[in-house]
């Protein structure tokens, strides 16, 4: 695929994220695909489970992209995830807020897949939010 053909496809994979629509996201993934966080790497069911708790959690989840850029197989993304708190997050109640947070990723393409992806959330201002974290730690951090 070309770089503006895969660019396009990672803009159609997140409007599917944005309908909340997670059969839908899979079609997007190869079944032996692998995305890495801080906790490891994890393959395709783990992926559906992970989302699906995390949809559970923020049910409303938006991501506008900011950024996007493209070289060879690889489509890079720094975005602004924008959900309100409706369901258990990490052990906080949900409190109804609406939050935002910083999400930086990127995608490893072939055969019209995501066949990678490395992602990376600013969990620590969003726990904050939630109030799993006190803010004069993340000042402290500045």
């Amino acid at each position: 695929m070309s770089v503006e053909a895969n660019k396009e496809l990672v803009r159609r994979y997140i409007a599917t994220w944005n309908s909340g629509d997670l059969q839908g996201m899979a079609r997007f993934w190869a079944s032996d695909m692998v995305h890495h966080t801080r906790s490891g790497s994890h393959g395709f069911e783990s992926v559906v489970n992970i989302v699906s708790n995390f949809m559970k959690a923020f049910p409303d989840l938006h991501f506008e992209i900011e950024d996007m850029v493209a070289e060879g197989d690889r489509v890079a993304t720094r975005m602004t995830a924008t959900a309100t708190h409706t369901g258990e997050y990490m052990g906080a109640a949900p409190t109804r807020k609406r939050v935002a947070c910083s999400v930086f990723g990127i995608a490893r393409i072939a055969d019209g897949k995501l066949v990678e992806h490395w992602g990376v959330t600013d969990e620590l201002h969003l726990m904050e939010q939630v109030g799993l974290v006190a803010e004069e730690y993340l000042a402290a951090m500045a």
